[in-house]
């Protein structure tokens, strides 16, 4: 589930380009500026906030009159270390990787050097962090960032590359004292080692907080807040496996992901949430209606589970989601001898709009004899939209397509896909011919069963 993003907000024009002194063209020249070109410094830096940092980068190469300007951006400096990964996936030896590496934090600095606007909007790192390498230049980017006044900071860290491991960044309250948090509105933390403490200091001193995303890191135990956040709207919490407790209170939170082990969780009042994803073993509490926020959905619009459903033969009933109207499921099924478990969810949602299943790990066995479906006492009224991902076209998902097919009244797109549902192995689909074959057919056989007015997408 990706996270919502604010608009970005206007870009605010830097007063100190105006120093640089501008060359001079008369007609002797035989040089005639275009009409871009002819704007006032602070109206070009606000164009040039607006594109990429390469793009802008590379406007100053257009003229002298264009050369500095990049310089004063206050939009994005997004570093990717995406070269290294693609040299990685090739299989370079280590002194070739750690000569690219090297290479990277060089430009990282180079760029970091050079800008000279008082503000900027967004600062990204994404690389693959050798902590005893590059400690001292990642405290320096994150200090550049906060010294900047940035609004939204991203940092990934990966802690390892290939087969060889490095070490993992620390956040220490000592780089974050002396600087100011106030315009701190994004935050996003992947693979970025923290404590409690300092998480506390973080959310103390960013009252403007919209977007929390925290990510992979092996020192969380307790995810507290030390007051109310009355402008988190978005909030992350991924594979933090040591992690105990979530406790925070966010009345304007209006989507929240969580994926990991059973925890204890307090939201406290949360009337605005609309989106919710859960993955791990903390969907079984969830889906079982054992966990806190399960009281607190019935706004919900947008849900996304998770989990196995192999050994559950019926989800419990769930209690009414009578704003819903997206589910989507997630299932790793590779022992389940049936799919209809999942219809479950469907009714405690009466005005549904759209289901989505993806399924891991089904046969790739023929359907076995006629499958009887029997006809709901009460269709659903409003399934508009099905999608079923994974399909192989065996018994259990040819069972659970023709429930669907005959028990939603409302029936307008029915979409089969028989790739993988793994995103990389989409790409090159491991699969004999004919068991894509198979799956092809049994998904032509679903067709012949469609209500008046619908329609199947097959891919």
């Amino acid at each position: 589930m990706h996270m919502a993003r604010r608009p970005t907000e206007k870009t605010k024009i830097v007063k100190p380009v105006s120093k640089f002194p501008l060359p001079k063209f008369d007609e002797t020249n035989n040089f005639r500026l275009d009409q871009l070109s002819e704007l006032p410094d602070e109206i070009l830096v606000s164009i040039l906030s607006l594109l990429t940092l390469k793009e802008a980068g590379r406007t100053s190469v257009l003229s002298r009159r264009w050369r500095y300007l990049w310089k004063f951006t206050t939009g994005s400096l997004d570093f990717d270390d995406s070269r290294i990964r693609r040299l990685v996936g090739n299989g370079l030896a280590k002194i070739s990787l750690r000569n690219e590496r090297g290479r990277f934090v060089r430009w990282v600095n180079h760029v970091l050097e050079l800008h000279q606007g008082h503000t900027i909007n967004e600062f990204k790192v994404r690389f693959d962090l050798d902590e005893e390498y590059c400690k001292a230049e990642t405290d320096n980017w994150i200090n550049f960032s906060l010294g900047k006044k940035v609004k939204r900071l991203s940092l990934d860290f990966k802690p390892f590359i290939g087969d060889f491991p490095f070490g993992r960044y620390t956040l220490t309250t000592k780089i974050l004292d002396g600087y100011n948090l106030d315009c701190l509105t994004d935050l996003c933390l992947t693979n970025v080692e923290m404590n409690g403490e300092v998480l506390g200091y973080v959310l103390s001193n960013c009252p403007l907080i919209e977007v929390l995303h925290v990510e992979g890191s092996k020192s969380l135990v307790n995810f507290k807040s030390p007051g109310p956040l009355l402008k988190l709207k978005h909030l992350e919490v991924i594979r933090c496996f040591t992690l105990k407790k979530i406790e925070i209170s966010a009345i304007n939170l209006l989507s929240f992901k969580y994926c990991g082990n059973k925890i204890r969780m307090c939201l406290g009042d949360i009337p605005n949430l609309v989106e919710v994803s859960v993955t791990g073993t903390y969907a079984y509490d969830f889906v079982t209606d054992r966990c806190s926020i399960s009281s607190s959905l019935s706004q919900l619009q947008t849900l996304e589970i998770v989990m196995s459903i192999e050994n559950i033969p019926r989800f419990p009933r769930f209690r009414d989601l009578r704003n819903l109207r997206q589910l989507t499921l997630i299932s790793f099924s590779y022992l389940a001898k049936s799919l209809l478990c999942c219809t479950h969810m469907l009714k405690a949602s009466p005005f549904l709009h759209k289901f989505a299943l993806k399924m891991f790990g089904l046969g790739d066995g023929p359907m076995e004899g006629k499958i009887k479906v029997r006809k709901a006492k009460h269709p659903h009224q409003c399934l508009k939209v099905v999608e079923l991902i994974g399909f192989v076209g065996c018994t259990v998902d040819m069972e659970l397509a023709l429930n669907l097919i005959n028990n939603a009244a409302s029936l307008e797109k029915i979409i089969i896909d028989t790739r993988s549902p793994d995103l990389e192995e989409m790409l090159w689909d491991s699969r004999e011919p004919q068991q894509k074959l198979a799956a092809l057919n049994s998904a032509r056989q679903l067709e012949t069963r469609l209500p008046p007015g619908a329609e199947m997408v097959i891919l």
